[in-house]
């Protein structure tokens, strides 16, 4: 569980607090999030630790944050925006460092999907992850990602080619 210090703990004019009101928002999208991080970088590990950075930001800022147009797509891009970052200062120590393309156990996805997501280029994993994952429209992937709503549909309509293509193959191979 999230853990919020007392001392962030507001009241506010329903006799809620602005913590009871984060700790909805939180755990009714960390799954969701953590699996589009996921998805959208192929690290587990990577995607927790940048998930639970986004959060926290969130909960600093919650008082802005709570009436964005889309809370969910500001912690999703905030965690892609931490993970980016994160690679970045790795491969600076690391030359030729690749994440761990492990799958969680944990996570209620499906194996093959995943991997085969995995496969596809950052930009078609990451609408993936918004589009499907979050279920964001468009403009919001577009808006989240800082790309154009027509270039969100063309990686998405690759994407999902490559996918139907990738799995048909693999159910042939392991129909044979």
């Amino acid at each position: 569980m999230f853990s919020t210090p007392q001392a962030l703990t507001v009241k506010t004019g329903q006799g809620a607090t602005v913590r009871d009101s984060f700790e909805d928002f939180y755990e009714r999208h960390k799954d969701g999030v953590l699996r589009a991080v996921f998805v959208a970088s192929g690290d587990v590990e990577a995607a927790q630790d940048a998930v639970d950075e986004a959060f926290t930001r969130a909960f600093q800022h919650w008082a802005r944050i709570q009436d964005h147009p889309s809370a969910v797509a500001w912690v999703t891009r905030t965690a892609l925006n931490t993970l980016t970052s994160s690679w970045r200062r790795r491969a600076k120590m690391v030359v030729g460092s690749v994440p761990d393309r492990g799958v969680d156990p944990e996570l209620p996805i499906d194996r093959s999907l995943v991997l085969a997501v995995l496969d596809l280029p950052e930009r078609q994993r990451q609408v993936v992850a918004l589009r499907i994952l979050l279920d964001l429209s468009i403009d919001e992937t577009a808006r989240t990602l800082g790309i154009a709503p027509g270039t969100v549909t063309a990686h998405l309509s690759r994407a999902t080619a490559a996918l139907r293509s990738s799995l048909n193959e693999e159910v042939v191979n392991d129909g044979v």
